[in-house]
Formats: structure tokens, C-alpha cells, sequence
């Protein structure tokens, strides 16, 4: 026997264990989704590839673990695919783009995809996650997509997911699913895809939010939380949230209106700086401001108005009126009303973060008024500038 087959085979053994061993994730998530997805380790070999990546190609999945990347790789480009490859490792990072491939049969297909770098803290191995879509089957890509949203918001609670699956692979997971769905809104898209696409980035955004923050979450709900004080400047925040949502306000023909004191702000020179959990307010502040955002209706002013008398207040006005039916529970976890696929934790979590800085949150709503959140903090978290 010549040391390649001892070196395959001793390979496809450590193959074997590593994918015996993340059962609970391949099989749960991984092999859920309807987008393709396979691992590879820093030789270039196949360690998992799940039922999608497969129909893609149309191998079995035994066909494919154990073999080289470059087996759904033309000829002609598996110098520069493998050098890429190696190059990732290398640098450690994200890897996008759009690549001629080949299936079984040797027929030839462009794919969008991104992959992200796998490292496990306690085997010390990396890997490389790629996530695959066949670039002319767009409305196809959008289907998935929508349906990769319910197999996240259905598999994905909060508390579970920190228990039960390696957070940080499914991080990568997420962000490189974020990234495949930024490559595509550089496409020529339909009203309806480019809003399936927006929503996969934002919930791709929150989820990594969320399994980043569960602990945290957990320990806010049971009183432990202690914040991590930092300075920073309120109104750059405020600034760079409504910007994220640059996308949904000219949709919705939406500005926003910035105060402090009754003078319009100007982020480019005025300056408020907090001392507070950034992290976690600027979590709340995109809550916030995302809710007002769908809750207003079009062509309508949202008003944020800082006050720094007495207190610390901060008030975000719409025109949108809050249902009666949830007025009561309005800051109770799995609240929500009227929102295609919203979770109803963000203002419970948002109401969560106001108290861990002696702070609360608060609302009134009315037909003639629409409705206006009310943040008050303590006064001494803040300076002005």
C-alpha cells in the first residue's frame, strides 16, 4: 500500500470522526437548508456537504466526502480555485463572489458564493463553510431564501441555540448567508424579491444578535447582568441606525427628525456622549427606530427628541397607532401584531436593556397622535458636546 492511500485513508478516517461527531448540528440546521452548503478543511477536502449542496451538483453525499473541492471545479480554473483556497486560510476571512462550477455530468453553471472561516477552540481544526446558489436561478434563490428564514425563526430560540449548537459555526453560518443575500441586491431585482432579500439580511443581522447576546439575555431576565460602561456618542449612534434602514425609509418614503433641547441636531457637529452598554443600547436604539419605521405610515416624519433636563429622555414619535388588542402586554416577550414576520422581542428585550441601566421605557398612543416610546435614563450617564 503507497503512502497516498495511507494518507487517503487515514484522511477519510479523521473525515469519518469529524463528521460523526457534529451530527447534531449537520443534521438539525446544516441539512435543513435550502441553500448549499459544504465544509472543507484546509487541504481542500470535503468534511460535510448537506442535501442541497448535493442536488446542486448531483452527487450523493458519498460521492462527494472525502474527495477534492475542485471535484465540481472545471479543469481550467482549479489553479486559481485552489490558490484562492489556500489563500483564505491564509488570510482568515470571508470569501465571496461568483464562480464557474461543474456537476456530475460535467455540465458547466455559474454559482453565487460566499464562505467563512471555521475555527473549533477545542480540536484546534479549521475549516472553510461555503454557501452555494446557482446564479441564473434567481427566483429559485429567493424561495430558498424565504424558506431559510422559517427554518431559522422556527429552529433558532434564543436560549436553546447557545445549548445545543456550536455557536460560533453558526454564526459564520449566518453572516456568510447575509453576505450571499448583499451579492444579490447588487442584481436587478422585483419589488418583491428585493424585499425578501432586505428581510434575509435583517434577520440574518438580529439572529447573530441574538446567539451573540443569549446568555446575556438570560442573565438580564434574572436581574445578574452588569453593564459594560463605556463613553460614546449618542447622536453618531442614532445616526448610523437610521442609515442601516436606508433601504426600508425610501420605500416607505420615511425621514427622520433629530432634537435635542428643540434644536435640530446635526450629526456632522453635535454631539451628546453617554456612558452606558453601548452594545446593548445601540441594540435598543435599532429596535426602536426599526419599529417606528414599520409602524409609521408612508410619507410620514418620525420624530427622536433627546431631553437632558431633570432626566435623560429620548423620544421616538410616529404616526403609526399601537393595536388595542396588545396595549396592555406591549412589552411582553412574543408580543406582536400586524408584522409579516416579526418575533415581538424586540421591545421586550429593548425594555430589558432601559432597566439594567435604571432606566425605563414607556409609550402613548392615540388615533390623533400616533404613537410616541419614551426612554428616561439617569441624567448623570451624559455629557453634551
Amino acid at each position: 500500500m503507497d503512502s497516498f492511500q495511507k494518507d487517503t485513508e487515514k484522511k477519510l478516517a479523521m473525515i469519518k470522526s469529524s463528521f460523526e461527531k457534529n451530527n447534531e448540528l449537520s443534521y438539525e440546521i446544516f441539512d435543513q437548508m435550502p441553500i448549499g452548503i459544504c465544509i472543507t478543511d484546509i487541504d481542500g477536502y470535503f468534511t460535510d456537504v448537506n442535501t442541497t449542496y448535493c442536488d446542486t451538483y448531483g452527487y450523493t453525499k458519498e460521492e462527494l466526502i472525502g474527495k477534492p473541492f475542485t471535484t465540481v471545479v472545471p479543469d481550467e480554473y482549479t489553479g486559481v480555485l485552489n490558490k484562492l483556497h489556500d489563500d483564505f486560510f491564509e488570510k482568515q476571512s470571508e470569501l465571496q463572489g461568483r464562480w464557474t462550477v461543474q456537476d456530475k455530468n460535467k455540465q458547466q453553471f455559474e454559482i453565487i458564493t460566499n464562505a467563512a472561516f471555521l475555527y473549533d477552540e477545542d480540536t484546534k481544526v479549521k475549516k472553510k463553510m461555503t454557501l452555494v446558489v446557482k446564479a441564473l436561478e434567481l427566483n429559485l434563490t429567493i424561495q430558498r431564501l424565504k424558506t431559510t428564514i422559517d427554518i431559522l425563526e422556527n429552529k433558532i430560540e434564543t436560549q436553546d441555540i447557545a445549548n445545543r449548537l456550536a455557536e460560533h459555526d453558526m454564526r459564520n453560518r449566518l453572516s456568510s448567508m447575509v453576505s450571499i443575500a448583499s451579492i444579490l441586491s447588487k442584481s436587478e431585482l422585483n419589488p418583491d424579491q428585493t424585499k425578501w432579500v432586505r428581510m434575509l439580511k435583517n434577520i440574518g443581522k438580529d439572529t447573530i444578535k441574538l446567539l451573540t447576546s443569549a446568555k446575556d439575555f438570560a442573565m438580564m431576565e434574572r436581574g445578574k447582568y452588569i453593564p459594560e460602561i463605556s463613553s460614546f456618542d449618542l447622536i453618531g449612534l442614532i445616526a448610523n441606525e437610521t442609515s442601516d434602514l436606508k433601504e426600508l425609509i425610501e420605500e416607505k418614503e420615511v425621514s427622520f427628525s433629530l432634537f435635542h433641547e428643540e434644536k435640530e441636531c446635526d450629526p456632522g457637529t453635535d454631539k451628546i456622549i453617554m456612558k452606558g452598554d453601548e452594545f446593548y443600547l445601540q441594540h435598543l436604539f435599532q429596535n426602536l427606530l426599526r419599529n417606528a419605521l414599520e409602524a409609521s405610515p408612508h410619507q410620514e416624519t418620525i420624530k427622536i427628541e433627546i431631553e437632558t433636563d431633570a432626566l435623560f429622555t429620548v423620544k421616538i414619535s410616529n404616526k403609526g397607532v399601537i393595536p388595542k388588542q396588545i396595549r396592555d402586554s406591549f412589552f411582553d416577550k412574543y408580543t406582536t401584531s400586524g408584522k409579516e414576520r416579526g418575533t415581538g422581542l424586540g421591545t421586550y428585550i429593548s425594555k430589558m436593556i432601559a432597566e439594567i441601566h435604571n432606566g425605563t421605557l414607556s409609550f402613548l398612543t392615540n388615533e390623533e397622535d400616533g404613537t410616541t416610546l419614551t426612554l428616561k435614563l439617569p441624567k448623570e450617564i451624559l455629557s453634551i458636546h
